[in-house]
């Protein structure tokens, strides 16, 4: 019968997931019959129900969900009975698992005489099984064959039914379970019963930066392991990763200076009614004040260097990359800049299209970028990068690295892709502006006088700037590199 389900994580770090069965046979005495060992196998046959402590990703459930017979001896060679269930195992993900089956004990206990059935000392088939003893047997599948074996249960963790390594997901596995026993005449009537223990460890999956889908599961190591590319933009390892707070994909990379970026501009909203937390981003906890804008105007104002302000202004990406092209100001959207921009919704699937790394994304004040100052809006596993003009995991950095100098041309080509995503002025006769023209991204360092904060910049066709300190207040892109 199915008892309860526990969940635990050991120190292992893997998971281990128990269902508990409780076997009952009810010995009934042909001449009488006591209320005893009616009350029992009353007692027995019930609905278990499951309590998961933890979630796991592994599932294990029997039918049917009872597990006991009824035997009547009439001669003192016994009678036989077999209960037969069916366990389906499902496992989500794994980095590799074994299943078990064991007992609580070695014999089957009589719940008013105390008397117990020992377990079979050699492996008999059903028909042959020796009074007064019992046994199991198991089959993958929906059924156990009528020549099985069956064996004395392993007490504790048990026998192995099944062991695999490596990653796997969605594994489902169905095992037919028999259990039978054969009880002499001289037994009491009673109920005889004992546990069983079927058991699934399950190792966390081994992400890789090829298995790997999400952005929240870039790890330094996953990173280190993949070989720094060169200077080319050929040889340059990328992939599209889901952010899983919105489900929106971004393309990020390998570069030269030995530090995984996002080679796309943020686009994620933010909202009052959504607690950011270290679950999934790059801070403890943080809620933001302002929900994103969806226009740049004057009721979105607002001259505070600690504002918490930023601006969805279209689903657009820029369509000539490499090209200066201003859209002037003021303007409250993209939709307004149709000469610099070209429609486009930032993948919610890895579409394998380049095009992607040039969506403008959304616009963000440095304590919107920064999450209040606590952290960052970046993924868990990523952040904002610091301030620098030559350090790895900085724009200077990636300025240096590829020898960019002044040239704009490489800053917006691959393997780089940097927006010309323009910016959110906070004056009425600014609102959002050069967009087409210019890019501007926060760092993380904040200027020591409190106002201000250090982000890196470009404009027209010769015009890189990697630490510029520009007031905080101002709405920029995001871009974040793995940590």
């Amino acid at each position: 019968m199915l008892k309860r389900q526990d969940i635990k994580l050991n120190s292992s770090g893997k998971v281990s997931c128990l269902l508990l069965l409780l076997l009952a046979f009810l010995m009934i005495n042909p001449i009488t019959t006591p209320a005893s060992a009616l009350e029992a196998e009353e007692d027995a046959n019930y609905d278990g129900q499951i309590s998961t402590q933890a979630d796991s990703g592994v599932a294990i459930s029997f039918t049917p969900s009872s597990g006991s017979a009824s035997l009547t001896p009439t001669t003192s060679d016994g009678a036989s009975a077999k209960i037969n269930v069916s366990a389906n195992i499902k496992i989500a993900s794994t980095g590799g698992y074994t299943i078990y089956l064991g007992a609580n004990n070695s014999a089957l206990t009589g719940a008013a005489s105390k008397q117990t059935i020992p377990a079979a000392t050699t492996a008999t088939t059903f028909a042959n099984m020796k009074t007064n003893t019992w046994g199991y047997a198991y089959a993958e599948g929906s059924s156990v064959p009528d020549t099985a074996t069956y064996s004395a249960l392993p007490q504790g963790q048990g026998t192995s039914l099944e062991s695999k390594s490596g990653n796997q997901t969605n594994v489902n596995k169905t095992y037919a379970i028999s259990f039978a026993t054969k009880i002499g005449n001289d037994k009491p009537a009673d109920v005889y019963s004992n546990q069983a223990t079927l058991s699934v460890t399950s190792s966390p999956l081994q992400v890789t930066w090829d298995t790997m889908t999400e952005m929240q599961q870039m790890t330094t190591a996953i990173c280190d392991s993949v070989s720094t590319p060169s200077t080319s933009i050929t040889d340059v390892p990328s992939k599209q990763l889901k952010d899983t707070r919105d489900g929106k994909y971004y393309w990020v990379s390998k570069l030269a200076d030995g530090r995984c970026w996002m080679t796309q501009n943020l686009d994620l909203d933010l909202s009052t009614s959504k607690t950011l937390t270290s679950n999934d981003s790059d801070v403890a906890s943080w809620t933001p004040e302002y929900t994103t804008a969806t226009t740049a105007s004057d009721s979105t104002i607002l001259l505070d260097n600690s504002g918490q302000r930023s601006w969805s202004l279209g689903n657009y990406r820029i369509t000539n990359p490499t090209v200066s092209s201003n859209c002037g100001y003021p303007k409250n959207n993209v939709s307004q800049c149709t000469s610099q921009f070209t429609a486009y919704n930032t993948p919610t699937t890895a579409n394998s299209d380049a095009n992607a790394h040039y969506i403008i994304g959304n616009h963000y004040q440095w304590s919107a970028a920064t999450a209040g100052a606590n952290g960052s809006i970046c993924p868990k596993g990523w952040q904002l990068p610091e301030s620098s003009s030559t350090a790895a995991g900085t724009f200077g950095g990636l300025v240096n690295t590829y020898s960019i100098k002044t040239s704009v041309t490489k800053l917006t080509s691959a393997p780089l892709y940097f927006v010309r995503g323009g910016y959110v002025s906070q004056t009425s006769s600014g609102l959002f502006m050069n967009a087409g023209s210019a890019g501007h991204y926060w760092s993380s360092t904040p200027n020591t006088n409190g106002k201000n904060a250090y982000s890196s910049s470009f404009y027209n066709a010769d015009g890189v700037s990697s630490v510029v300190t520009t007031e905080r207040s101002v709405g920029y892109s995001v871009r974040c590199v793995a940590r």
